[in-house]
């Protein structure tokens, strides 16, 4: 689900989880380790995180795992989208989020605990989780006020 190749000091972060790039319970513990790699490189000074294909940054969470209401299984997923993305928010290199498209949800909130945001002009940006019963719990509801308040401040 988590690409990454590195060409000098850059590495190429794609998230690939076909058809909207929606992120697993797996795939975040894989995106933290990677995280981690890339924090131990002392090569790699920035990394570009982008999703797969023309139309999804990232759809955020896969809903198919909150299907069967398992409130366990919830809370996993809430824990590893917070860790994840503070993790992020923390790393040693400078993280870019090529928003290719849709960034709703978890893809969002991944993009928002990115150093900078590049955003193609078909991109488009939501927290929806409210509309389907769940709360952001990836940074986003701490990161999205400042980063609103800055944007407009350069607008």
């Amino acid at each position: 689900m988590i690409e990454c190749s590195i060409d000098g000091s850059v590495a190429l972060v794609t998230l690939n989880n076909p058809s909207a790039n929606t992120f697993t319970a797996a795939g975040l513990e894989q995106f933290h380790a990677l995280i981690g790699d890339l924090n131990r490189n002392s090569q790699v000074r920035a990394a570009v995180v982008t999703g797969h294909g023309e139309k999804f940054f990232s759809a955020g969470a896969d809903l198919k795992e909150f299907a069967n209401g398992d409130k366990v299984h919830a809370r996993l997923m809430a824990q590893r989208f917070g860790s994840t993305f503070e993790a992020l928010q923390e790393s040693r290199p400078v993280f870019i989020a090529a928003m290719n498209g849709y960034a709703m949800g978890g893809g969002l909130e991944c993009a928002l605990a990115c150093d900078l945001r590049i955003c193609e002009e078909q991109a488009q940006m939501a927290l929806p989780e409210p509309s389907v019963g769940l709360l952001p719990c990836g940074c986003g509801t701490q990161t999205l006020p400042g980063w609103w308040e800055r944007a407009g401040q350069n607008a």
